[in-house]
């Protein structure tokens, strides 16, 4: 017997995990204005939805990956 969570959730696991995988293209292509402009966004937010707080790790994870090569943004 097939438990009903597993099968709900792997395919949302698989989903997640594809947008993720795509959407970091997206934030290497962000130009750096816009990526200084959503990391103070991101430290402005009080109380952020889960979304947000998802967003705001893939912009810290890009400002991260900037510096990393000597690009001092955020």
């Amino acid at each position: 017997m097939i438990n009903p969570l597993k099968s709900i959730f792997l395919p949302l696991l698989v989903a997640a995990v594809v947008s993720l995988t795509a959407c970091e293209s997206k934030w290497g292509k962000m130009p750096d204005d816009e990526l200084i402009d959503k990391s103070a966004e991101c430290l402005n937010i009080s109380d952020p939805g889960a979304a947000m707080i998802q967003v705001c790790k893939n912009i810290k994870r890009e400002c991260e990956r900037r510096r990393e090569i000597g690009i001092y943004l955020c």
